[in-house]
């Protein structure tokens, strides 16, 4: 019985040195490869990057709920010392002060308006801290999406490098499209995780504040009652 022995397909051959690796290479390389879609996701990166640590700082505890005027306020309300309850928002410049403020401006008028004038200022408040958390969020949403045209880019550029070109000159012309979907979907990806993640944590921060000032400021319009008309909260 005879081998029937089948010709295989013979390709060229290039030197290793002189070959363009797919994937690989250096920062400016990897630039280079993504094309412009992969530097508008670094940009797009950046300016996240810059809001989330302005966000992080914005919203630390020690801003928001600063423990000497959370302790002072608290001592103040159970000696219903409204002078010294003066003295502290004065004393600290932040979201918790103008909210008490805003109370002790209408505190001779009643339980109901003081509570109302308190939340409207934490309503104030809370939106100043999450409007510039929003761009987080919008970036998170923008990044894959201009992965995904990087990635439809580079895959019209690989199909437009097949027109009049031979088999064994296929791979070397359709690398650079692959090469820009493949680096603009990654670069996507990795830019928009860490930004949903950021836009939760900070949002979580913004509405932990949000709960304290609540709780601080009920127990100070009571007490300020308690002084101003204390026939309003004889039950209380």
């Amino acid at each position: 019985m005879s081998t029937i022995i089948l010709p295989l397909p013979r390709f060229a051959v290039q030197d290793p040195g002189s070959a363009t690796t797919l994937l690989g290479g250096n920062f400016i390389q990897i630039l280079e490869k993504g094309g412009p879609v992969l530097v508008l996701i670094l940009v797009g990166s950046v300016i996240g990057l810059a809001l989330a640590f302005e966000r992080w700082v914005a919203t630390r505890k020690t801003r928001l709920l600063p423990a000497e005027l959370m302790n002072g306020l608290r001592a103040a309300t159970e000696r219903r010392d409204v002078a010294e309850i003066e003295r502290l928002t004065k004393a600290y410049d932040g979201p918790l002060s103008r909210i008490i403020a805003a109370g002790l401006e209408r505190r001779t008028l009643g339980l109901e308006a003081t509570e109302k004038a308190m939340e409207e200022a934490g309503a104030r408040e809370v939106a100043r801290l999450r409007g510039p958390i929003r761009p987080i969020a919008i970036l998170a949403t923008i990044e894959p999406l201009l992965g995904l045209l990087g990635t439809v880019l580079g895959m019209i550029s690989t199909f437009n490098a097949l027109q009049n070109t031979s088999a064994a000159e296929r791979v070397e012309r359709l690398a650079p499209g692959i090469g820009e979907a493949l680096y603009t979907t990654v670069g996507g990806l990795c830019a928009a995780i860490p930004f949903v993640i950021a836009y939760h944590y900070l949002l979580a921060r913004t509405n932990r504040a949000a709960e304290a000032w609540s709780e601080v400021g009920s127990r100070v319009a009571i007490a300020l009652m308690r002084v101003e008309r204390p026939e309003l909260v004889a039950a209380a």
